[in-house]
């Protein structure tokens, strides 16, 4: 029983052999041979024979041909899946489609050439979905534009901001299916996704960085494409739903908003900065707790040569009674007087021993934030610059303190306005 299945297996291995007719060839040929040899087939069935097989050997040789031809076509076709041009009749079928995905950095041209399409499409009830990079996002838009030509940096923001009022201005128009959204990061690639009662096809264009013209290549699959149009659809709809919906409301403008990390303390990040800064300037109303736990420290900075300045209230001033007051445990006037002063004869002392570049200026300023600005002048800048700011707030314990850098948009706020107030103050 076993030897019949074995038997029957390879009769069946054999007839759906790819070479099965090779085979049959080669065999006849044999067979023929043999008879010839032993005189038992006469010449005339010889001749039949021979023609036989040269008929079937063409026969092999038109079907080699053509499965050269078909592999050459499919080369061909695999060549011309990278395209650099866009497939003609894309406009064509943005026009005729019933639902349509937009993605890209700001597609001003795709929008406004195809207005009156997007039109027409829209008040006909087909369905619009466009994915912007989000302009708000300052530093996401310097990202965008290293995948746009060189020196369209500036414009960027503008000609997304552009596009979503004319995307706006259509749906308010036309009343129809239209929704934006934009990308808290920069899209991988453009999408036209397109879908029509009879067929659905998707036009990839890849992102290049900073390209001399159409960033590419650019790759059109339809639906027939099977594999590859479906997963490029599928990646186009999860960068959709990943998208925030434009306008923003009320809360996610807030959200929008920059805001300080506040801190209970500086850390070990505050002395780190100082540590090898070569210009200080510390403004505050006594300073004292500062001076008097890292006096050594101050002792040595100045011996190497730190350039040092301190701001402390003037003790004589008014303003020591509104530090006082501002206190959240109970401090008089003269408290605060005698702490202030203590600082000056440290800092005196400080001057004395080290010989360094110290100055010391008392303002009658009450002013609300103490600054410890690191290396913060513009020709000093490097790694470890920062302004360390702390509140005084009124009565209640704490003062809340964050950091800035100088590629913080409030860094060269408050540093000018310590400046000011230094300008004001009076030498000590």
């Amino acid at each position: 029983m076993k030897s019949v299945r074995a038997i029957l297996r390879a009769a069946h291995r054999l007839l759906t052999d790819e070479n099965v007719d090779l085979w049959l060839l080669t065999l006849t040929a044999a067979v023929f041979t043999v008879l010839g040899i032993v005189d038992v087939a006469s010449m005339n069935v010889l001749s039949a024979a021979i023609l036989a097989l040269l008929a079937a050997l063409a026969f092999a040789q038109i079907k080699s041909r053509k499965l050269v031809a078909e592999i050459a076509t499919d080369h061909t076709g695999s060549r011309e899946v990278l395209l650099r041009e866009f497939p003609e009749d894309l406009i064509r079928q943005r026009a005729e489609a019933n639902d349509i995905l937009l993605i890209g950095i700001a597609l001003a041209r795709t929008i406004q050439g195809g207005r009156d399409d997007f039109y027409r499409a829209l008040t006909r009830g087909a369905r619009l979905r466009v994915l912007l990079l989000d302009p708000t996002d300052e530093e996401l838009v310097r990202q965008g534009a290293l995948v746009r030509p060189p020196g369209r940096t500036a414009l960027l923001s503008q000609r997304i901001k552009t596009t979503l009022d004319e995307l706006d201005e259509l749906r308010t128009s036309t009343g129809g299916d239209l929704e934006i959204r934009v990308a808290q990061f920069v899209p991988p690639l453009g999408v036209n996704l397109l879908r029509s009662v009879r067929s659905a096809s998707i036009t990839i264009q890849h992102a290049e960085h900073h390209p001399a013209g159409e960033p590419g290549p650019i790759m059109h699959f339809d639906e027939s494409a099977g594999g590859w149009f479906s997963f490029y659809e599928r990646q186009a709809e999860r960068l959709w739903n990943a998208g925030t919906p434009w306008p923003p409301t009320h809360q996610q403008r807030l959200d929008a908003i920059a805001q300080p990390s506040f801190a209970q303390s500086f850390g070990p990040e505050l002395l780190t900065s100082m540590e090898s800064a070569k210009d200080l300037f510390i403004t505050g109303v006594a300073r004292t707790t500062l001076l008097t736990e890292n006096y050594t420290r101050f002792e040595k900075w100045l011996q190497r040569g730190c350039k040092m300045r301190f701001l402390l209230i003037e003790p004589t001033s008014a303003a020591v009674g509104v530090a006082a007051e501002r206190y959240y445990a109970e401090r008089s006037s003269d408290s605060a007087r005698a702490r202030i002063e203590q600082s000056l004869r440290l800092l005196a002392e400080l001057a004395a021993a080290t010989g360094g570049s110290l100055e010391v200026r008392l303002t009658a300023h009450p002013i609300a934030t103490g600054v410890i600005a690191v290396d913060a002048p513009e020709i000093q800048r490097g790694p470890t610059s920062a302004i360390f700011v702390e509140y005084y707030t009124y009565q209640a314990e704490g003062e809340p303190k964050f950091v800035l850098q100088p590629t913080d948009p409030w860094f060269d706020q408050f540093l000018a306005e310590a400046e000011r107030v230094w300008i004001g103050a009076q030498r000590a």
